[in-house]
């Protein structure tokens, strides 16, 4: 019944806890103290709005169509690859890695509603050793076919919340003119470093979509 559920379900903000959680900016690092926190099954919370448009510019550069962004987490061996394409990445078409250790909440087709649009569940404390970077991203869907770019998006944002719900750090995203016409954007990343987690807010722009973006980790 656990799994089906973080399949499904984001943790609800509205009870978590954020006494202990760091606002991060581009390029800082947090280290996961497991003494702290529950590394049990960490989630990473993704959020974003859409600038709305109005009137017929607004339609026509379809502004207004609905955005489906996409999470997604890409897992990587020490050499900075993927071993594995048809496992270590975890996305709305392969929720679930083979070892379950790694989970997606599911698509979410408009990212309307407040709080975390999508999720990844990582059980840090299993993950095999075998991966040692994990790189936290969002690709719009059919981007350039809709004439969307992450230009047209606000409010982006992730988050680090243990498994008792206490978030660890946040980091939202600033507009920058530099993301017009970008289709993707590489959040964050998790890696290891001398035995223990460590999470590093990247904001990193990039013009390929999802499966661009996997092969320039292969």
């Amino acid at each position: 019944m656990i799994e089906i559920r973080l399949l499904t379900d984001c943790y609800d903000a509205k009870f978590g806890d954020f006494t202990m959680s760091i606002n991060l900016k581009k390029g800082q690092s947090i280290v996961l103290d497991k003494s702290q926190y529950d590394l049990s099954n960490v989630m990473m919370g993704l959020g974003w709005d859409v600038v709305e448009s109005k009137g017929f510019f607004g339609n026509l550069l379809g502004v207004n169509a609905d955005f489906d962004l996409d999470a997604y987490a890409i897992l990587l061996s020490n050499s900075g690859k993927i071993g594995n394409y048809k496992d270590d990445v975890i996305y709305y078409g392969h929720l679930k890695s083979s070892d379950g250790t790694v989970y997606h909440s599911g698509d979410n087709l408009t990212g309307e509603g407040e709080g975390d649009d999508e999720c990844i569940f990582l059980r840090l404390n299993s993950i095999s050793d075998r991966y040692s970077h994990i790189i936290l991203g969002v690709s719009i869907y059919q981007a350039k076919t809709r004439q969307q770019h992450f230009g047209q998006v606000e409010n982006a944002f992730v988050r680090v919340v243990d498994a008792k719900g206490k978030e660890m750090a946040l980091y939202n995203l600033s507009a920058d003119p530099s993301y017009d016409q970008k289709i993707s954007m590489l959040m964050g990343e998790l890696y290891r470093d001398n035995g223990k987690w460590k999470f590093t807010a990247l904001g990193t722009p990039l013009n390929q979509d999802l499966s661009g973006v996997v092969k320039k980790f292969m």
